[in-house]
């Protein structure tokens, strides 16, 4: 029987080849691998913070949830569709699912 995996049973963390710097509120990166540069923003700064050791995506957003004051589900797809996007640029790890 094959296992849907829900994306809040994710858990991500950032891939250890990826350079990284503060600058300002933001964050610079270099993908050495693909030799690419990314900047993030304030909150994607926050992700990445909280992604220094693996998370779930629903505990990253309810550490957002406390943060700022937009209703959960609007954080709950920006968390997603932001997190899919750096899971594609290689920047992030599926490390398994919350589920077995």
């Amino acid at each position: 029987m094959k296992v849907s995996i829900q994306p809040a049973d994710r858990i991500y963390r950032r891939k250890q080849q990826i350079l990284s710097a503060a600058v300002d509120d933001e964050i610079v990166m270099m993908s050495v691998e693909k030799g690419q540069y990314y900047n993030l923003n304030v909150m994607g700064t926050r992700i990445w913070h909280l992604l220094e050791t693996p998370r779930s995506v629903v505990e990253v957003v309810m550490a957002l949830d406390e943060i700022y004051d937009v209703p959960e589900e609007k954080i709950r797809d920006e968390v997603d569709a932001f997190l899919t996007r750096l899971e594609r640029a290689g920047l992030l790890e599926l490390v398994t699912t919350g589920k077995t």
